[in-house]
């Protein structure tokens, strides 16, 4: 039998972690083996399910590259095929109409509580004749005294009691199906052979065998993944950081180190912690899935990505830059309240679009490319060879653009203004090396004056780039007047 497995999020809000390592563990099963992958959108709550969620959802997948191999089915569209079966379950006696007000069942549950017995419905109309199915619920009738028996690839066999569970809604009053039948409805239909899923819905698991077997189908077999924690210990949660999928795009995370980072929690291979896509596919078993609860850690995600932008060829790179810049105004509302404030505006894209501009675009981003843990800190770093004005630190003015700083800059501008255009990287390394030596200076009391005066910073890639790029990006003229500024602040002018 061929392996069919799918990933079901509910469009209640945006696509979060956890589903996304569901999606991503069920998508590296079905390509290990070379099965299906299929995506269903489980939005049968009217009241909270939203088409912007929806969208979010199938954009996130797209994002880390989990396609669907068949089309999404939503289950908004499938009210037919779901009042068939309630009529099949409850003709053939294995489910029934239940009118219990809401007030019996909150009396009810009352009651059980203070006696200290678990809450469960009494089955009091489980035998009625003459039940009015209008505005009525529909209850699987649970056979008592059975065995349900799961074998599981993580958790090995795990056994349940009919006895811990009562006659459950199949349809609500409205007529809408609950989420214990449509997913079991949707999976048959759908031909899935195993359910790959959190192990909070594990107690839903031998509900669901119990509808399989009332509607005489055999049932999938089923995995479940342990839990994901925060760093103390604790569910994850909006309290650890951004939970949404693409708030993780605005952020500048790769699709890849995304995915690499999510496969990590529960999965091993080895000591290996850097994995292509391609190498998770070929080497993703669930039996070498954990059974611990998984720790999200930020700071391993960061490092993670800082390691897959330095595996990117510059032009690759440069493509995934510009991707997020497309993306990044849209993608803020994906942010937390009060998260993302420091996060750059995207700078003037039909200039860095431009196909003229594309090799210094790619210089910039090279230059960038080692010390930029994410794609927003190459723009922050990319920002004075991006914008005409400049902002200096005024740490960085105090320390460096000295009094004595002038001769040399002096020197360096001097040079810009007498040069029709500056040489290439090797050639200016040599002009100020060969102007360290004349002065009687390190390399670095010629070339910090020189960066502070052109980026507003102590930090930038090397001089001799920085001067190359910049020529390019904002124009020689410009260069000229950052330096001509750099000497009014080294005279003591007032930022």
């Amino acid at each position: 039998m061929s392996v069919r497995v799918r990933c079901a999020p509910s469009p209640t809000g945006y696509l979060h972690v956890g589903v996304t390592r569901t999606a991503l563990f069920n998508y590296l099963h079905a390509r290990h083996h070379g099965g299906a992958f299929l995506v269903r959108i489980e939005d049968t709550d009217r009241e909270r399910s939203k088409e912007e969620f929806t969208r979010s959802i199938l954009e996130g997948l797209e994002w880390l590259g989990l396609q669907s191999d068949e089309p999404p089915i939503f289950q908004s569209e499938r009210t037919e095929y779901y009042r068939g079966l309630f009529r099949q379950l409850v003709e053939t006696g294995a489910a029934y109409h239940c009118d219990c007000s809401k007030e019996r069942l909150d009396t009810l549950r009352a009651e059980q509580t203070a006696a200290g017995r678990t809450p469960r419905y009494d089955n009091r109309c489980r035998d009625r004749k003459n039940v009015n199915p209008e505005g009525a619920v529909i209850r699987l009738k649970v056979p008592d005294s059975e065995r349900i028996t799961v074998e599981d690839p993580i958790y090995g066999t795990i056994d349940f009691k009919t006895e811990d569970i009562d006659d459950f809604v199949l349809a609500k009053s409205d007529g809408t199906p609950t989420y214990q039948f449509a997913v079991v409805a949707d999976d048959y239909d759908q031909g899935v052979t195993l359910i790959i899923r959190g192990n909070d819905l594990l107690p839903s698991t031998p509900k669901q065998v119990l509808l399989y077997r009332a509607l005489g189908w055999e049932p999938p077999r089923f995995a479940h993944l342990p839990m994901i924690l925060g760093t103390d210990k604790q569910k994850l949660s909006k309290h650890h950081g951004a939970t949404s999928l693409l708030a993780y795009r605005a952020m500048g995370y790769l699709p890849q180190a995304m995915c690499n980072y999510l496969v990590r929690l529960g999965w091993a291979h080895g000591d290996q912690e850097v994995f292509t896509l391609s190498e998770m596919i070929e080497k993703f078993t669930l039996e070498a899935v954990g059974k611990a609860p998984a720790v999200f850690n930020p700071e391993k995600l960061l490092w993670l990505n800082g390691e897959h932008i330095r595996l990117l060829s510059v032009s690759d790179l440069t493509d995934a830059w510009l991707a997020h810049l497309k993306c990044l105004e849209q993608d803020r509302r994906y942010l937390e309240e009060g998260r993302g404030a420091d996060i750059p505006s995207a700078p003037d894209l039909n200039r860095l679009l431009a196909p003229d501009n594309r090799p210094w675009v790619e210089a910039l981003v090279a230059a960038c490319q080692e010390r930029s843990g994410t794609l927003v800190q190459i723009t922050e770093y990319a920002q004075p060879f991006l914008s005409e004005t400049l902002e200096y630190d005024p740490k960085a003015v105090a320390k460096v653009l000295t009094p004595e700083s002038r001769k040399p800059l002096e020197q360096v501008l001097s040079w810009v203004r007498g040069s029709l255009s500056l040489p290439d990287e090797a050639g200016i390394h040599d002009f100020l090396v060969s102007l360290s030596e004349s002065l009687g200076l390190g390399l670095g009391k010629v070339a910090q004056p020189v960066r502070v005066s052109l980026t507003g910073r102590t930090v930038s890639p090397p001089i001799n780039t920085t001067l190359s790029i910049l020529e390019k990006s904002i124009g020689k003229a410009k260069v000229e007047e950052r330096l001509q500024r750099g000497l009014e602040l080294a005279g003591g002018a007032s930022l």
